[in-house]
């Protein structure tokens, strides 16, 4: 290992700590686990990865006191563990690149230790620890800053940071350097005398080759380039190639082609149907935005915003006692809603109720009502459409059969249409309002060839932004056309129902299109 690392060995425990950040306790800690870690430090848990744990504490160093970062690799599953007896753990890969790529002229946090546990020959337990860099944040946080209209000397900064980054990664391609993960949010940036420095960051899988293959450099050059395309323009993006090509030469007889590729595959990844994909797959895991918890019989995913991790089991603790006592919205035999707050939050939280051994088996197979409620409720609102925000989805299980399961959402201020088309006090003109606002929610599930399986007025609020689609838990988005069209005509058969009005054998939007322009009265 590298010669600024002292290594220390106690029973089947190995630590690599920096000659330069010695300290007994911290060392005792690390070669105990993050159990003792914790004892000896104020550690705060950051959001991250559902397969890694980070910690943050204050460790003081000859007096210096720094900010260190604990990240503790997890194991994916038995076959990851079979896989590590022929390779490095994933700490001694982001060790060994991170060193690469300091030696190469390229900047990553200071390393303080890396440590490995081993039980026979199985690595059982392996961690990164890193300094805190000051006055750094990653690339996101720069553009999200530089939004709207800017100044000639904010313009000249955000051009000069993404001329920069060019630069960067052109040296990086160069010198035959391919990044595991190349996102934005994986790279730190800092202003040093009046130049921009970067900082790499998740260097597990970053590699040095003889040779760079061309996918390789295609696959960066994507996940640089996965920016908004609110945030630069195409403009900037051309800013960042000019000189990218400068540093890398050795692609510039075919930037035409590789602009096109890279373009190509960045505006596929853009598009509204990978977007949708992405967030339904992030928001089951356990990530900077979502807690994924099991505990005991509960499987669960809370939104951060709403339940940090201490408070997430106080509430799965506590659910049932809390709708109970909560304002009750209904009280059915498949389902049970009530209205409650939790964290100062005015939430509205649904059971889905146990109903025999046939129905618990058939939602485990196909998922529970409440995920697949949480799951659409992300997916309307990636599409734009107005949904209650969902901020989390709870599974009560006996063995492996799901027993009964929760959804909460944010609650929304509203009235139901059946309400409001029925309601005296609404004028003729909010009324005619509200159904052009419907119309163009029907229309723009239709777009997405969604049906939602229980399209009735009461599960249509009408508040003062628009409005409010509800009870996802019957939804589908369809690939095949036919099956879409059969599902969207017993949609609209029931929406229709309500408005004495029956559809035809055309296209379903005509119906609404017919429905709209009936005199007000038909439709109360």
């Amino acid at each position: 290992m590298h010669s600024i690392f002292n290594k220390i060995r106690r029973n089947n425990r190995t630590i690599y700590i920096n000659k330069n950040f010695r300290n007994g306790i911290l060392e005792q800690g690390l070669l105990v686990g993050e159990t003792e870690l914790q004892k000896r430090y104020a550690t705060v848990t950051v959001p991250s990865s559902e397969f890694t744990r980070v910690y943050k504490f204050e460790v003081t160093f000859d007096g210096v006191s720094r900010e260190l970062y604990f990240k503790k690799y997890l194991h994916r599953s038995v076959l990851d563990i079979i896989k590590h007896l022929v390779r490095d753990s994933r700490a001694k890969r982001a060790f060994k690149a991170s060193l690469m790529l300091a030696e190469n002229g390229f900047d990553v946090p200071t390393i303080i230790a890396m440590g490995e546990c081993r039980f026979s020959f199985f690595n059982t337990r392996n961690f990164f620890v890193t300094s805190q860099v000051e006055d750094a944040k990653d690339i996101y946080h720069y553009f999200a800053e530089t939004l709207g209209n800017l100044t000639k000397e904010q313009l000249r900064y955000k051009r000069e940071l993404i001329r920069a980054l060019g630069r960067t990664i052109g040296r990086m391609h160069a010198k035959a350097i391919f990044h595991g993960d190349l996102r934005l949010g994986n790279v730190l940036a800092m202003q040093e005398n009046n130049r921009w420095r970067f900082l790499f960051l998740d260097n597990e899988r970053t590699k040095r080759f003889r040779r760079l293959p061309f996918q390789l450099q295609l696959k960066n050059l994507v996940q640089v380039n996965m920016i908004p395309r609110h945030m630069i323009t195409n403009t900037d993006r051309m800013r960042f190639f000019k000189e990218y090509w400068a540093e890398n030469p050795s692609v510039k007889k075919q930037k035409k082609a590789l602009i096109k590729k890279v373009l190509r595959k960045t505006n596929q990844r853009l598009s509204k149907k990978r977007k949708v994909s992405r967030e339904l797959k992030k928001c089951l895991r356990k990530n900077a935005r979502y807690l994924r918890i099991k505990t005991g019989r509960y499987v669960a995913v809370f939104d951060r915003t709403f339940c940090q991790e201490a408070k997430s089991f106080d509430f799965i603790e506590q659910i049932d006692t809390l709708v109970d006592k909560g304002q009750i919205l209904k009280n059915g035999d498949t389902s049970y809603v009530s209205r409650l707050t939790w964290n100062d939050k005015d939430v509205v939280v649904k059971r889905y109720n146990h109903r025999g051994f046939i129905h618990s088996l058939r939602h485990t197979i196909k998922r529970s009502r409440a995920q697949r409620g949480w799951l659409h409720g992300h997916r309307l609102r990636v599409m734009g459409i107005a949904t209650p925000k969902p901020l989390a989805y709870i599974e009560q299980r006996k063995k492996k059969l799901i027993w009964k399961s929760y959804l909460v959402t944010e609650y929304v201020k509203g009235q139901n249409f059946y309400c409001f088309l029925r309601d005296d006090k609404t004028t003729d003109q909010r009324r005619s309002n509200a159904i052009q606002q419907v119309e163009g929610l029907l229309d723009k599930l239709g777009k997405y060839r969604i049906s939602h399986g229980d399209l009735k007025h009461t599960n249509i609020l009408i508040t003062e932004n628009g409005v409010v689609l509800t009870d996802l838990d019957a939804m589908q988005a369809h690939k095949l056309n036919w099956f879409y069209k059969f599902k969207r005509s017993r949609d609209l058969e029931r929406f229709l129902r309500e408005t004495n009005i029956s559809p035809n054998n055309g296209d379903p939007l005509s119906d609404v299109n017919f429905w709209k322009n009936e005199p007000v009265q038909r439709l109360r």
